[in-house]
């Protein structure tokens, strides 16, 4: 305890030894205040004592004070924080407008916009030139009353035209996840007016609403002012990626990465970024390496399926069946309520695996399709129909000379489902007549002539113009 109490004492006496104008000595001493008070990890008794001696060497220096009291507010101790706030004003005979906007933050914080709105009034009242005190008031009592909040507002626009007054407005907007509106507002004012904080929100509500050609000119200009600012990086790899330009978009994710100040990634940076790599340079392993350190990370429930299906796709792109297939079934467990399409998608897997390995070895991963498929029929009764239809065309292809009559049950199971159907549609009627044409051939190669004609004649009804049946009904 003694050792740091002294490291305080130390960086405080540089500034009270330090020879300077009252000025900077003034901000010297802020900035000592304020770090030590930032850097305390033990509780702020520990630095009462360091505390004090800035304040009795500046007892009638608002500035000091208020910078105090500000550092503790952002150190959550909002007692002194007001505190020092009181003091500042005191030593400022009341009238000193960074001290009550100092006060005017700390009753916001503890729910009271009114006596907040009172003392940012005061800050307004010593100094109208100072947009703080306006964009305060306005910002404590737009749920109070939204009017009252916009007249504040133009009141600025009257002392300080060179303001973009708009821009406050729509950060209200923004706030609100009003993004269409908060576009609509930041349009009134030129984005030359525009500080980074107002351009970064301005491309982020295009980015939320999907205007991406439209928020891409936002983020260039940003880029031109603030060329590290990580959410300009952040946005360009974003709308570069959704409006197709992968190079330029792998650019913006390589800056973002490497070239902004403060970065703190989050799971959709390395998300991107992996997008990037795979849609630019065909980088799967380096794309699929982003996207597990995204996994990593937290990632929203409803956000986390998808990510586990890129991953899957990028795996099945490469060519990694086995990582493909391990990630497909994570996906179908996170996704927690699995469809039809989902098994139809695993089963494709299998058959695709099937094509690129030995011939030896292609029945068995063709078989894992068709149990995949069996599963889906009993989980979703109602795309049996189809799903019989798909199992039929896979075990057609497995037993291509019908030997084993592999596809039969099922295509009799869908057939069955489709000639219940009173109002059948074209599509189900084709293929029910892909169904009678597979029995039909079957009970040929059975020589069973009498079930053979017997599904002819059933085509032919169907589908008068089939001129296949003609052969068999001789």
């Amino acid at each position: 305890m003694k050792a740091i109490k002294y490291l305080f004492i130390g960086a405080l006496m540089l500034v009270f030894s330090a020879p300077a104008m009252a000025q900077d000595e003034d901000q010297a001493t802020i900035n000592a205040i304020t770090k030590v008070i930032k850097e305390n990890k033990s509780g702020f008794d520990a630095i009462e004592d360091q505390v004090k001696q800035v304040y009795k060497k500046n007892k009638k220096n608002a500035k000091v004070l208020t910078a105090i009291g500000v550092a503790f507010k952002e150190a959550n101790d909002t007692t002194r924080a007001r505190e020092y706030g009181e003091l500042a004003l005191k030593a400022a005979k009341n009238h000193y407008a960074p001290a009550h906007l100092l006060l005017g933050d700390l009753l916001a914080i503890a729910d009271k916009p009114g006596d907040a709105a009172i003392q940012y009034q005061s800050a307004i009242d010593d100094d109208p030139k100072n947009p703080d005190g306006y964009f305060k008031y306005a910002s404590v009592y737009r749920k109070v009353s939204p009017k009252l909040a916009v007249a504040k507002l133009d009141e600025l626009a009257v002392q300080r035209p060179d303001v973009a007054v708009n821009a406050m407005k729509a950060r209200f907007w923004f706030d609100d996840k009003e993004f269409e509106k908060a576009i609509d507002t930041y349009k009134l004012d030129p984005m030359s007016k525009l500080d980074r904080g107002d351009l970064t929100n301005f491309a982020t509500a295009h980015y939320f609403t999907g205007k991406h050609a439209e928020g891409l000119p936002i983020v260039e200009e940003g880029i031109k002012r603030f060329p590290r600012h990580a959410p300009f990086n952040r946005l360009g790899m974003f709308f570069n990626y959704e409006l197709g330009n992968f190079d330029k978009a792998l650019e913006f994710s390589e800056r973002l990465f490497t070239a902004s100040d403060s970065l703190k990634a989050s799971w959709m940076d390395h998300f991107y970024k992996g997008l990037c790599l795979q849609s630019a340079k065909n980088d799967y392993d380096a794309a699929i390496a982003s996207f597990q350190t995204s996994l990593g990370m937290e990632v929203p429930a409803s956000n986390k399926v998808s990510l586990i299906q890129t991953i899957y796709s990028a795996y099945s792109a490469k060519g990694d069946f086995d990582n493909a297939i391990k990630y497909y079934n994570e996906y179908l467990n996170a996704k927690g309520n699995p469809n039809a399409n989902d098994y139809n998608s695993l089963a494709r897997m299998y058959l695709k695996h099937a094509e690129e390995v030995p011939e030896t070895e292609r029945e068995q991963w063709q078989m894992k399709a068709d149990t995949t498929y069996g599963e889906a029929i009993q989980k979703f009764p109602g795309n049996a129909e189809y799903l019989n239809i798909l199992r039929a065309r896979l075990n057609a292809t497995i037993d291509a000379d019908m030997s084993r009559g592999l596809a039969k049950p099922y295509y009799e199971n869908a057939a069955s489902m489709l000639e219940a159907k009173a109002n059948r549609e074209a599509a189900e009627t084709t293929r029910l007549v892909e169904c009678y044409r597979y029995l039909g051939w079957y009970y040929n190669e059975k020589a069973d002539k009498e079930q053979c004609q017997n599904y002819w004649r059933k085509v032919k009804e169907l589908d008068p113009t089939n001129t296949e049946a003609d052969q068999f009904l001789q």
